[in-house]
């Protein structure tokens, strides 16, 4: 394993990646995902978030959820504009949904298996999110 860097709260630094395969608004997965994601962003961790299966609808730039409902795409992001957190989306997931590339949020990356396989491979810690 690579040495990281320390963190503000001198801990070494943590490559985290995140896997989520449900789809938003129907389950809290992402939701979870996202919070995982700022807590381990604030203690200076690296987060990479790879969606799979029905959760590349979350990419979708043209999503319009109430107003009173959390904006699932903008808080991808927002979190993406921070610094230290990646999205990649499963391409043929994207495919199979009718989701283009020119449909998914600035800053995602269509992506595939062998670079979750990559991810896994490389990460200090994975979680699988799956409903």
């Amino acid at each position: 394993m690579e040495d990281r860097n320390e963190t503000s709260r001198g801990g070494k630094t943590m490559k985290i990646g995140i896997q989520v395969m449900v789809p938003p608004y129907t389950y809290e997965d992402l939701d979870t995902a996202i919070k995982i994601a700022e807590a381990a962003m604030e203690k200076g961790h690296e987060v990479t978030l790879f969606l799979f299966a029905d959760s590349v609808i979350c990419t979708n730039k043209n999503i319009k959820p109430i107003k009173i409902d959390r904006n699932i795409p903008q808080k991808l992001v927002e979190l993406m504009q921070k610094g230290n957190f990646e999205v990649h989306i499963c391409g043929i997931c994207m495919d199979y949904r009718g989701i283009t590339t020119d449909m998914i949020i600035e800053g995602s990356k269509p992506s595939g298996l062998p670079e979750l396989a990559n991810l896994i491979a490389t990460c200090d810690r994975f979680i699988n999110l799956m409903a």
